[in-house]
């Protein structure tokens, strides 16, 4: 008998949780409002934005913001041009 109520116990805490889970899935998509393509855009963009995010080290790119950098061989050579 003991075993039964911590069966039942332990569903109906699974089926709260569940419907939780489901409501706020609802309540955000609902709250995005997002059309398929503009989702898609976005998925596109966070892949795009996390192959880009290593092709620098950090410290290059506070170089870079900073104006640290020294000028490369090849940046000179355009700007004589």
């Amino acid at each position: 008998m003991n075993q039964l109520i911590v069966n039942l116990i332990f569903v109906a805490v699974a089926v709260v949780g569940v419907i939780l889970l489901l409501a706020v899935w609802r309540y955000w998509s609902a709250y995005l409002n997002m059309s398929d393509e503009e989702i898609e855009l976005e998925r596109r963009m966070a892949a795009l934005n996390e192959r880009q995010a290593f092709r620098r080290r950090d410290d290059e790119i506070v170089r870079l913001l900073r104006g640290d950098e020294q000028v490369t061989v090849d940046q000179q050579d355009v700007s004589r041009d």
